[in-house]
């Protein structure tokens, strides 16, 4: 709801009242509209008062309507009409403000501040009507106008109902930047305004809530309650925050403290905590009185979804299946807008709106679960399960463009932690319905949604990157969107280094300074239509599809680690099964015991996991060979702990004699659609020169990191741009990259499980700071690698980091993918540098000779083995993977040797053909 007093409504008519004769109409029209807009500007008008002008203007409006063209004609209808819509928009009467609104936009505006305060005031009754795809129109519209005319009071507003918008659509952290620029702005000011500070408190707390942090939004709840004012809100927040925290009782106290007539919200969550402390009846007769006052209470439509939400889940726990699938059914027609279909085995299907409403999706997950509740009950119902599969479709294809409307990474990250369970049950249902009809496409669509849940952020960063040339779209803005995300990865990193409170608060204000114009900026490039179908396309590669990318001899593996059972799709040139792993716990225990074997061995210590890997042999790779035991080379897509297990290292026999190294080629990608969005580039000349930095090579000089005697020897035979010690900067990286097909890094590298801005690769301490001398993970974002085909990352841990779900590793390794390289070779853990330095020389020679990056990188660890090292365990070289794209670097050369070799034989087959010419010549001669 908008204030009425608004003092930048001067109107200035462009015609002389000396033109108008008294008594004409255009003298009683102006003498009737200074009557209102007196009573408009009186600072404490009285209902009345307000009536009274809003009759007026309506006056002004239907009595120029008749009359013909004159000097100020458009002028004074486009004033009658704003003034007639914030009278409207102040009482409430949102419809009609929102017409008035519109009728305004349709005339000449006298000048850019009125138009942008009528862009706001739009945007705003679209949002209390709940349209917010044309609330974010016209909202994003008055943020992309620039000028001295944009007063603070209206930009307070606009980017508190931007935050408001955005929260709504679950992008909890862009909403907290636009509720910051809102509090920066009210704090500037002097003196402070008090309640417009506390409430966008309020909101950032809010968000803080929703992020998961909610010890911080509780700290800022109780500072709130100080100011005595907007109590009823903190307090039905800091309710909710007491909930996520499992503290029931404490967030009844607080609910019970909220004035029900003001939110009547309130009694939705105070009945949902009921249910919580399993006391249904109480948690029935609370969503109950809501019902029974909604003809009294200010209630938000959206209030009435999610009381039926809320009362679906008390009769689904009834068994009370129908009803439940009912009152859901209301609650998708609300939430949803532009549905309206009651039949509960409908959905809506139309999802690419700008900002598509998170509370939707959590209607359409509960629909399915509670369809898949209703056909355990009836197992024979398989309309029942074709209703949970439905639904459960609907649901991901909003996740989907929910997704792709979020503007930064770490807001996709957060909504992929909280998606996972919808992904599973979809894909549950998928494959019970394989089980019952296996002629019809259930399994190829349980594989497409494990596929579509996985990488799907680095997925579309590729795409996008490849938008820059679809017809029309502007090549630098995009330019200038990667510049953005490089430059809030560098803040990341600094706040990282940060200790002064001031500092981090500056870095933080910066920070959201960019995001918003990251915005912006997406917003600006949606508008071309090309580019908008490209990014809201919900498409994903089918079966047949990946089967042509397939050679006969390779299999595509893809996992899905659901609950306790780990899911495995096969794709080859000519089939596709499934296989099913109960033993998902089990084998979690013994991968994890693996890989600690692996990576303690070492110091005259042996590897002894003789036992471990017998049992993951039986469990993992037995189930796996029954189906492909003809095919010789593996491309893995794992799914959670998987990521960190080399497969080549285990048994490939029950004996455990051998390794899989040895009999299979195996590589890693992160989801299956990467391997059909296009080919990484031509093959290039075998003496074709590679980028190699060696900046530890002569010794640590003076900085942190030690020195890596070694490194100089592993890139000494690479032909190219080498750069060793002082010339391997950080700088001279930025500038080579791209440049080259291949990139060779041999130096040190940290990786933290637990913060991707804390992760880096070090370069020479050229200006002795690491911001400076180390290229962190985070700034591999912003970078343009689609001209690399490989990365070597020779250095410690490169393919550790913290693990999201259904999107892998946030490791070194990806950063490089999402840059847009096309594969890299990673390490899993500290491995000895010599074994490592003699494996990565023989990848080069075999890679050279035209192998695949796959294959080569299997030979050189077999040329190992064959070696005189002293350590041949898996612990020395099953810590090197490949992951991303397997096809070979270089074009294969003539091999004349070879060609030499077959001379004799060509010479003998030439001269048994001659003879036996002759002799038929002969024989014919005779007449035989």
């Amino acid at each position: 709801m908008y204030g009425r007093t608004v003092g930048w409504l001067c109107f200035f008519l462009f015609f002389s009242t000396a033109l108008a004769m008294p008594g004409d109409p255009i003298s009683r029209i102006l003498s009737r509209y200074r009557q209102s807009d007196r009573l408009f500007h009186i600072i404490n008008a009285t209902p009345a008062d307000d009536s009274t002008a809003l009759a007026g203007f309506e006056e002004i409006i239907t009595e120029v309507g008749k009359m013909g063209d004159f000097n100020g004609k458009d002028t004074l209808l486009f004033q009658s009409w704003l003034k007639k819509a914030i009278l409207l928009d102040s009482k409430s009467n949102y419809t009609g403000a929102r017409d008035a609104y519109r009728r305004t936009l349709g005339f000449s505006h006298p000048d850019d501040s009125l138009l942008f305060v009528t862009y706001i005031n739009t945007g705003g009754v679209y949002y209390n009507l709940n349209h917010f795809d044309s609330a974010s129109y016209f909202l994003l519209r008055a943020d992309s106008m620039t000028g001295h005319f944009r007063g603070k009071e209206d930009e307070v507003r606009l980017y508190n109902t931007l935050g408001v918008l955005y929260f709504d659509n679950g992008n909890y952290r862009q909403g907290k930047n636009y509720f910051s620029r809102a509090l920066e702005i009210v704090q500037r000011k002097k003196p402070l305004d008090t309640a417009s500070a506390a409430s966008l408190q309020t909101n950032i707390a809010t968000c803080f809530y929703h992020l998961e942090q909610y010890e911080e939004a509780l700290a800022i709840y109780k500072k709130l309650l100080s100011y005595h004012m907007f109590s009823s809100y903190v307090y039905i927040n800091m309710g909710n925050a007491n909930i996520n925290l499992h503290k029931y009782q404490e967030a009844l106290a607080c609910f019970r403290k909220v004035d029900a007539g003001k939110i009547p919200g309130v009694l939705n969550e105070m009945g949902y905590t009921q249910m919580r402390l399993n006391k249904p009846d109480s948690g029935a007769w609370f969503l109950d009185q809501l019902q029974l006052g909604a003809h009294k209470l200010p209630l938000n439509e959206l209030d009435l979804g999610t009381n039926h939400m809320y009362r679906a889940d008390l009769l689904a726990d009834r068994q009370e299946y129908m009803p439940a699938l009912n009152l859901l059914q209301q609650a998708i027609i609300i939430f949803s807008r532009n549905f309206s279909n009651k039949d509960i085995y409908t959905n809506p299907t139309s999802f690419t709106g700008t900002f598509a409403y998170y509370r939707l999706f959590d209607a359409l997950v509960k629909k399915a679960e509670v369809f898949r509740q209703l056909y355990k009950t009836q197992p024979g119902k398989d309309i029942f399960l074709e209703g949970s599969y439905k639904a459960y479709q609907a649901a991901l294809s909003l996740l989907r463009a929910i997704e792709k409307s979020y503007d930064t990474d770490d807001a996709k990250i957060f909504l992929k932690k909280k998606s996972g369970q919808a992904y599973e049950g979809a894909l549950s249902v998928c494959l019970e319905f394989h089980g019952r009809h296996p002629d019809l496409d259930y399994l190829e669509q349980a594989f497409k949604i494990s596929e579509k849940s996985k990488a799907s952020i680095i997925t579309a960063n590729l795409e996008e990157n490849a938008f820059a040339h679809a017809p029309g779209i502007d090549a630098e803005l995009l330019q200038n969107e990667r510049n953005i995300k490089y430059n809030i990865a560098r803040l990341n990193v600094r706040s990282e280094e940060a200790t002064d409170k001031k500092e981090i608060e500056a870095i933080g204000r910066e920070k959201v300074n960019y995001e918003i114009e990251l915005s912006r900026l997406q917003k600006q490039l949606e508008q071309n239509g090309a580019y908008y179908k490209l990014k809201y396309q919900d498409s994903g590669p089918g079966v047949r599809e990946l089967q042509r990318q397939l050679e006969g001899n390779q299999a595509l593996i893809s996992f899905y680690a659901g609950s306790g059972i780990l899911y495995a799709f096969t794709v080859t040139s000519n089939g596709f099964i499934y296989t099913r792993i109960d033993s998902l716990s089990r084998i979690q225990q013994d991968a994890e015991a693996w890989l600690y074997a692996l990576k303690s061995t070492g110091s005259g210590k042996k590897f002894k996991a003789g036992n471990i890997g017998r049992r993951l042999y039986q469990l993992l790779v037995k189930p796996l060979q029954q189906g492909i035991k003809s095919k010789d080379e593996w491309i893995i897509i794992p799914d959670g702990f998987l990521y960190f297990l080399p497969f080549e290292s285990l048994p490939a026999d029950e004996k455990g004699s051998r390794t899989l190294l040895e009999t299979t080629t195996i590589s890693y990608r992160f989801s299956s659609r990467l391997l059909t969005m296009g080919s990484p580039g031509p093959k290039v000349a075998a003496d074709a020169p590679i980028l190699s930095f060696a900046p530890f090579a002569g010794g640590g000089q003076g900085s942190l990191f030690p020195a890596l005697p070694a490194s100089g020897e592993e890139i000494a035979d690479l032909q190219g741009a080498r750069f060793l010690n002082a010339q391997a900067t950080k700088e001279q990286f930025l500038k080579e990259i791209n440049k080259y097909s291949v990139v060779h890094l041999a130096t040190h590298a940290i990786s933290s499980p637990s913060n991707a801005a804390a992760s880096f690769i070090a370069f020479y301490p050229e200006k002795h700071s690491t911001i400076e001398d180390c290229l962190f993970l985070e700034e591999l974002y912003g970078l343009d690698m689609n001209a690399t085909r490989l990365v070597i990352i020779s250095a410690c841990e490169t393919g550790q980091g913290e693990l999201v779900a259904r999107e892998g590793v946030i490791s070194l390794s990806r950063a490089f993918a999402y840059a847009g390289c096309a594969s890299t070779i990673n390490s899993l853990w500290r491995a000895d540098d010599k074994a490592t330095s003699y494996i990565l020389r023989r990848f080069y020679i075999h890679l050279r000779k035209g192998y695949t990056k796959a294959k080569a990188l299997q030979q050189a660890k077999l040329d190992y083995l064959a070696s005189d090292a002293i350590n041949k365990s898996p612990a020395f070289w099953a810590h090197l993977v490949l992951m991303g794209d397997t096809g070979p670097v270089y074009a294969r050369g003539m091999n004349w040797r070879w060609i030499l070799s077959l001379i004799p034989l060509i010479g003998g087959i030439a001269w048994w053909w001659r003879r036996k010419n002759k002799k038929s010549t002969f024989l014919k001669d005779d007449g035989i």
